[in-house]
Parts: structure tokens; sequence; C-alpha cells
């Protein structure tokens, strides 16, 4: 009888087929019961501290140590509102999660900082109570500091957002835009065409985007996760409809993005508001108002 590759390696030599045999079912229940606990563990963690493990897409502040952010909005929208909890997850960069719950309990702001799913951290969950978060934006950095957090952690960080374009050692990007996506703002080739809305179009060769400009896109980008995963749709049910096709060059890095108008989800949005800034403002400038005004309509 054949072994299988598990049984070959397991199996010993001089050990006769007949003893390995019932020494591999006398230890069956055993491996069970080990691969039981390993994947119950996390799950009786979690009914003892009352708290989920499992990653929230949709609502976790979510940082990925540099490669991008998700749903900074809500942390914004729970300062605002002030009540309630929020969760956020740091990954470290091995890959952990570290997990802080804010929750407004009363004027006082009670955190749960759980880094026991930090192979290399304490392994352990801090509870205590801060004051409040403050939101400060700087020239090329966003904060989000806890202050009044008592004589052991003082004021910290809770996150800290770094945009400065001038980091990284390439920024470019290709727009293509409108019904047909005819309009086009490319940093790469440096050039911005305009459609005519007549089968033709108007362009500027030798565009060069002002450095405060490159400096505020690359602000949005950032704050609105885009070396993250993104679900958009490029499918819709109008006649024209305009659609969106997004090419950001980072460094040695490359992202895509396409979608429609009529992508009306969470990360659609955010797609069209970055794109929508872009467009506005090229076209807000001198070289582009100087172009000859569309002179057909669309069809």
């Amino acid at each position: 009888m054949k072994l299988s590759p598990v049984s070959k390696l397991l199996r010993k030599p001089g050990i006769p087929l007949v003893q390995f045999r019932r020494l591999a079912m006398a230890a069956l229940p055993v491996v069970l019961l080990l691969a039981l606990a390993t994947g119950c563990s996390l799950f009786q963690r979690e009914i003892a501290s009352g708290i989920s493990y499992k990653i929230d897409q949709e609502e976790d502040v979510i940082s990925s140590n540099g490669s991008g952010i998700r749903n900074l909005d809500k942390l914004d929208s729970f300062m605002k509102r002030g009540s309630g909890s929020q969760r956020v997850v740091q990954y470290t960069i091995e890959g952990d999660p570290i997990f802080t719950e804010l929750r407004v309990d009363g004027d006082r702001l009670n955190l749960r900082y759980d880094t026991t799913e930090d192979a290399f951290g304490s392994g352990k969950v801090d509870t205590y109570a801060c004051d409040e978060l403050v939101r400060t934006e700087e020239d090329h950095l966003l904060k989000y500091t806890l202050k009044g957090c008592g004589e052991d952690h003082r004021d910290r960080d809770l996150l800290a957002v770094d945009f400065n374009v001038a980091r990284q050692d390439k920024f470019e990007f290709v727009l293509k835009y409108g019904v047909n996506q005819r309009n086009v703002i490319d940093t790469v080739n440096q050039n911005v065409v305009k459609d005519m809305l007549n089968g033709t179009t108007a362009e500027i060769s030798d565009y060069t985007l002002p450095q405060v400009d490159r400096q505020s896109i690359y602000r949005k980008l950032v704050l609105a996760g885009y070396l993250e995963e993104k679900q958009l749709s490029e499918s819709c049910n109008r006649k024209p409809y305009e659609s969106y096709e997004l090419t950001v060059m980072i460094n040695a890095a490359e992202r895509h993005y396409a979608w429609s108008e009529c992508d009306t989800g969470r990360d659609g949005k955010a797609m069209t508001e970055v794109a929508d800034y872009i467009i506005g403002l090229v076209e807000a400038g001198d070289r582009y108002l100087q172009l000859p005004a569309a002179t057909g309509g669309v069809e």
C-alpha cells in the first residue's frame, strides 16, 4: 500500500507498517485536539475580552504602515459626533495588527490599546482615559493626537499621515475623463487634451503642473487611501455617460483605476472626488482657459 506524503515524512525507518498505522491512529485524537485548540484560541479570547479581532473593511480606520490609510473620514466623523466608539487598526512593518478602540464616556475618552496580535509587541491590553483627541494639519502632515492621558501616557499620536510629495522619488499621473474619456491630463508626457464635443480636440503641449498643485493632488490621493485596493465599477445605465481612468506612478510602483459616474459606492465616490479635484485645478489654470470653448454637444 502507498503511503501519503505526510505519512512518508512521519514514518520512521524500522517501524513496521502495521505498527505505524496503530501509532498514527492513536495520535490522531491528540492532533485534532491541538488543531481545535489553535483554531479556537482567537475565538475564546474574543469571547473573554468582548471584542472582535476581525477587521471591518468598511468601519475600521485602517493604517497599513505607509502603504495607505482607509476610512479616515470615519475618525473625523467620530470626533464631530462626540459619542459612540471608533476602532483604529494599525499594521506593523511585519504585518501584524494593533487595535485601538476609542469610546466616549461622558466627558472622557476611554481607550483600549490591544497588542495581543502583534508578534513583536508587548502582547497585552492597556486601558486608559484621555481628555480629548485633537486633529492638526501642518504643511505636509496630518496628525491625530491624544491629549491629557495621565502621567503614564501623557500626550501621544494616535495617527500620523505624511503627504509630502517631495519625499517621493517619482510622482506622475495620467487622468482620462468625460464621455469616451476624450479629455486627458497627462503629467508624464506633459500634455492636456480638451474634448471639443464635435469630434475634434484641442491640446496643450509642454504642460507642467505647478508644484503647489502637484502637492495638493498628492495630499488628496493619500487621504483617499489611493494605495489601498478599490472596489470600482465601470458599468453605467445612462447614455451617454462620463467615465474615468486614472493611472498613478509613485516611485517604482504603478496603480490603475477605472470607473464610471454611475459608481456610487464608497470607493467610487472617493475616486470621483479625487478626479474632479484634479480636473478643477487644471481647468482653472491660465493655459487651459486660453483653449477655445467647446462647440459641439454630447450625444
